[in-house]
């Protein structure tokens, strides 16, 4: 083991540059987390009325305080769906050739005697249809 060098984690950002196949494959994405959301919406208000009433019929003592949270519940469903028809909007919005951060994560580097420690601890990857198009050092 060398003295003089020392292997250490850092920092990686991913980058996503913006093209059509981009925003089409992201778009899809959304679509299908909307529909499973509208599935669930549609399971869900199913079982609610089912259970409402059952417990309707029973004369359960507390059926009303049920439903207020059955709504409060089912409320949290359709902002979740309001929160994704937004992102639909942002990605419909980019602009192509424009870099979007899509992630980060670590890598693992050598340290040398001698050389800048920031430049080998923060780097930004720059992805362009899958493909790898640049690896970038940052400073700070």
């Amino acid at each position: 083991m060398d003295a003089n060098k020392l292997t250490v984690m850092g920092k990686v950002t991913y980058k996503q540059v913006v093209t059509q196949t981009y925003k089409d494959k992201a778009l899809a994405e959304v679509d299908e987390q909307i529909k499973q959301i509208d599935d669930e919406l549609a399971n869900f208000d199913k079982q609610m009325d089912k259970t409402m009433t059952e417990l309707t019929l029973k004369a359960h003592p507390q059926v009303e305080q049920l439903r207020q949270q059955f709504n409060m519940e089912r409320q949290k469903i359709a902002v979740y769906r309001e929160q994704m028809e937004a992102s639909k909007a942002a990605v419909d919005a980019l602009q192509e050739g424009e870099e979007v951060t899509a992630g980060e994560g670590n890598f693992v580097t050598e340290l040398v005697e001698g050389e800048a420690f920031n430049l080998n601890l923060n780097r930004e990857i720059v992805v362009k249809d899958d493909i790898v198009v640049k690896i970038r050092q940052i400073n700070g």
